[in-house]
């Protein structure tokens, strides 16, 4: 509760924006166009709403316990590292693509729309991880198990798993239409 508040008391007393997100929901979100340019609805409906429904139903099945919840803490560390080696993975590429004369200029165009939805889906997943392992940090405190933190921890588990396939169809196109040059 008191760390609420110093979070709270800091942002909207002091000005302090630091630990503000909405920068990297917005542009999550921008991945997600139609031809308009408007947020598709459907694609949004399923990256929320599937891991929404799955957490419910395990939830209900099976309520979160230590053993779980060290299960989970030790796979999220380890995809938060390699999570922040794609980071640097797609900044390197990005780079290299504005630098390479040999790049066609629509394929250039296309890597780099793919590695900056990439950097952005990635920015997204290492903040679904760190809500995971302050969750996971939470209940080492409480030692308390119930069925909203159980819904809490799998439902950002869930979005984690869906948004690995998202960054990995990204670099997968990346990579792809490089290699059959």
């Amino acid at each position: 509760g008191i760390v609420i508040i110093f979070l709270v008391a800091g942002r909207f007393i002091f000005g302090m924006k630091y630990t503000s997100v909405k920068m990297i929901l917005t542009n999550y979100m921008s991945c997600f166009p139609n031809r308009n340019g408007k947020i598709k609805v459907i694609p949004i409906m399923y990256y929320f709403g599937l891991p929404f429904l799955v957490s419910i139903i395990v939830a209900y099945k099976k309520e979160m316990n230590s053993d779980i919840k060290n299960i989970i803490t030790v796979i999220v560390t380890i995809l938060t590292a390699m999570l922040f080696n794609i980071l640097m993975l797609a900044i390197d590429m990005k780079s290299k693509i504005k630098n390479d004369e040999n790049y066609y200029s629509m394929d250039a165009h296309l890597a780099e729309k793919s590695l900056i939805q990439t950097y952005y889906s990635v920015m997204f997943a290492i903040l679904i991880s760190i809500i995971i392992l302050l969750i996971c940090l939470f209940n080492v405190f409480v030692k308390s198990y119930g069925n909203i933190q159980s819904f809490l921890l799998y439902y950002f588990v869930s979005l984690l798993l869906i948004n690995l396939f998202v960054i990995m169809k990204k670099i997968y196109m990346v990579i792809d239409a490089d290699m059959k040059k």
